[in-house]
């Protein structure tokens, strides 16, 4: 099939047109009325005696034309539905047959950890038969009995099979589609016995319903390639286009005693004429390796290459959707309007914005990026932005409709001896800490200041991240000073706290210091002060 552009370079396309031909087959024509006006201007009045100058004052001509115009358009319109109906079946095939290999794909996921080999060996033994099945295909209802199409590694089939193949095409000259598709049914019915496909059978049955729509679609493309233009039909139109390629020089030539207007009006009703019945019969066969058939070879390619997407590794991934992504349908309707209007009614950042206006204004920003063209970087920096600016109200309302995966607890002292990354705090806060804790009234419960180290930098981590929040809301500049001060104060303070916790340690014996910070009762007293609400 030819691939153009209606312009000025599709006038002197040769590739594929049927001017040239239906030009030589007018140039008889036009001889035939040149040789006439010879012999008229050497003869003088023999036209008139042959009673040729009678015939511009009838309708035998115009007559002759309507019905060679009639035959031909019929021809036309048949040759186009056949050339559009054999496309049609063709892509039909393709879809039916590839829509029963990815469901199979898919009932044969669940089957993967549990039988991985006999899952790999259904897929792979799959895709190898439907790839030949389908050149097959296109080499049924091709023209030329000698065309190859490329098959995905037909040689990894076992030799047994091939040999089988060979013999049911040489020996018995059985039709090779019919075959290939029975074996594919056999392996569909055996890896489903063994449990490779886990699926009721009511479903598994809709793969062999399509595989047979797939061969319907075939034979009725077969129909076309074996069924052709009816002959007496063809011969009465070969016919009649010699008898208006003769009689329209002798109208012509009664009528016009000039060369410059003879020539043409002779040769544009003849070339017309060959040139559509040229077109209707390219048409109506659109199976082969001319230049206005179908391209096959293409169709077998795109076959080819949707089975190898079903091949890939990450063919069966599991889609999910990005934690800032819209789930409210209410939500999703406004996300259709422009972000001029979005931001016309709210300015950003404004203190009056529902939590749904602040969901908002944040995929507004998808909306702004060049009609949603974003990376997977900048989609990942949206997902933390959202996770720092929706309210903790918001996140708690989401958290509550999905379902939250169950884990198992670790214990405060296996996380502190496994070793917590915990925020980093000042050298001299460190030295002070350091110098509190080191106090020779006795030993301290290591449990104990484990639990105050990690609640204490829990707190400060809690804080930074609030105040990074605020820093990149940038509209509350005084509450950002004193989220400020608060954090230098607690920095401050957080030696003392550490001393006098070392003081009421070393007021009580060791043993009942011990139990006490195992049952939790001293450890909630001292952490209720520095208890913050959020």
């Amino acid at each position: 099939m030819i691939h153009y552009e209606d312009g000025l370079r599709t006038l002197f396309m040769l590739k594929g047109s049927v001017i040239p031909k239906a030009f030589f087959l007018s140039l008889p024509s036009v001889i035939l009325t040149v040789v006439l006006l010879f012999i008229e201007q050497g003869t003088g009045d023999a036209v008139e005696e042959m009673y040729l100058a009678d015939m511009n004052k009838s309708q035998v001509w115009s007559a002759m034309t309507m019905t060679l115009a009639t035959l031909i358009g019929f021809r036309t319109r048949q040759s186009l539905g056949r050339f559009w109906e054999g496309t049609s079946l063709l892509h039909q095939m393709r879809g039916e047959w590839f829509d029963a290999v990815s469901c199979l794909f898919s009932f044969s996921r669940k089957a993967r950890d549990s039988k991985p080999v006999e899952v790999t060996q259904f897929r792979q033994c799959l895709v190898r038969l439907t790839s030949l099945m389908h050149g097959a295909a296109m080499d049924e209802i091709t023209s030329d009995s000698g065309n190859t199409f490329e098959i995905i590694d037909v040689c990894a089939l076992d030799s047994t099979t091939l040999t089988y193949l060979r013999d049911c095409s040489t020996i018995y000259e059985w039709n090779r589609v019919c075959i290939m598709q029975h074996m594919i049914q056999v392996l569909v019915c055996h890896n489903h016995h063994i449990g490779v496909l886990d699926i009721p059978p009511p479903i598994l049955s809709r793969c062999f319903q399509t595989l047979s729509r797939g061969l319907v679609n075939l034979l009725n493309a077969v129909k076309i390639k074996d069924t052709c233009f009816p002959f007496p039909w063809a011969q009465i139109i070969c016919w009649m286009l010699g008898i208006h390629a003769i009689f329209t020089p002798l109208i012509v030539t009664s009528m016009m005693k000039s060369f410059y207007w003879a020539i043409p009006v002779t040769f544009i009703p003849v070339f017309g004429m060959i040139a559509l019945n040229l077109v209707a019969t390219q048409l109506e066969m659109p199976f082969g390796l001319d230049d206005n058939d179908l391209p096959l070879a293409h169709f077998q390619t795109e076959m080819n290459m949707s089975l190898l997407l079903l091949m890939h590794e990450n063919a069966d991934h599991l889609p999910t959707i990005r934690p800032s992504a819209i789930t409210d349908v209410d939500e999703l309707r406004m996300s259709w309007s422009s972000t001029q209007e979005v931001l016309q009614e709210h300015s950003p950042g404004s203190p009056r914005m529902t939590s749904k206006e602040r969901r908002r204004e944040s995929h507004s920003k998808v909306m702004e990026d060049s009609n949603f063209t974003l990376t997977l970087q900048e989609l990942d920096e949206l997902d933390k932005e959202y996770e720092l600016t929706v309210p903790p109200e918001m996140k708690r309302e989401e958290k509550q409709a999905q379902p939250v995966a169950v884990q198992k607890a670790v214990p405060e002292k296996e996380k502190t001896d496994k070793g917590m990354v915990l925020p980093p705090v000042s050298a001299a806060n460190q030295a002070a800490a350091a110098a509190a804790v080191a106090t020779p009234t006795g030993p301290v419960d290591l449990d104990m200041q484990a639990h105050f180290l990690h609640f204490a930098h829990q707190h400060v981590e809690e804080i930074r991240k609030n105040t990074e929040a605020l820093q990149r809301l940038a509209t509350l500049p005084e509450s950002l000073a004193q989220h400020a001060e608060v954090l230098q104060k607690f920095m401050d303070e957080m030696p003392r706290l550490l001393a006098s916790c070392q003081g009421a340690a070393a007021q009580e014996p060791t043993g009942s210091l011990k139990r006490q910070g195992s049952n939790g009762s001293l450890l909630p007293r001292i952490a209720r002060p520095i208890e913050r609400d959020d």
